[in-house]
């Protein structure tokens, strides 16, 4: 069998547990593919689109992550997360809300430090938005 088991750890427990064919995420170096018997490697996860299987596979399954890290070895991958959804669970609505009001507060704050937090946000927010039009044709 050419599965690699996936765990995906949130604050609260585990997220995704199982085994998988493949798993295609960004990382620092852009975005990679990772299958049983890939080099270890330990990296961050940039803000961006997360699939678990091949995307044409009947078992595909397609997330947001807002960023994270990553260890893999030839038989194994750990993601540790506080920011990853399903595609089906995004609320458009509220995503496309939220980039309106951070765009606001971005251009009323005078404070560098909050802009610098309220544009990682405002990059989250794009990216749900962009994930969610992406698999939601």
């Amino acid at each position: 069998m050419n599965a690699i088991y996936l765990k995906i750890i949130i604050p609260n427990g585990v997220f995704y547990e199982g085994e998988i064919d493949i798993l295609t995420l960004k990382t620092a170096k852009g975005y990679i593919g990772i299958q049983k018997g890939h080099s270890p490697f330990f990296s961050s996860v940039e803000i961006g689109n997360l699939t678990i299987n091949w995307s044409n596979s009947d078992k595909s399954q397609n997330f947001y992550i807002g960023g994270g890290i990553i260890y893999a070895d030839q038989k194994k991958i750990n993601i540790i997360t506080d920011d990853i959804i399903n595609v089906k669970d995004i609320d458009i609505n509220r995503a496309k809300s939220e980039i309106e009001n951070l765009q606001t507060q971005i251009k009323q704050n005078k404070d560098t430090v909050d802009i610098l937090k309220l544009e990682t946000k405002l990059k989250k927010a794009l990216f749900r938005v962009e994930t969610y039009n992406l698999y939601n044709k």
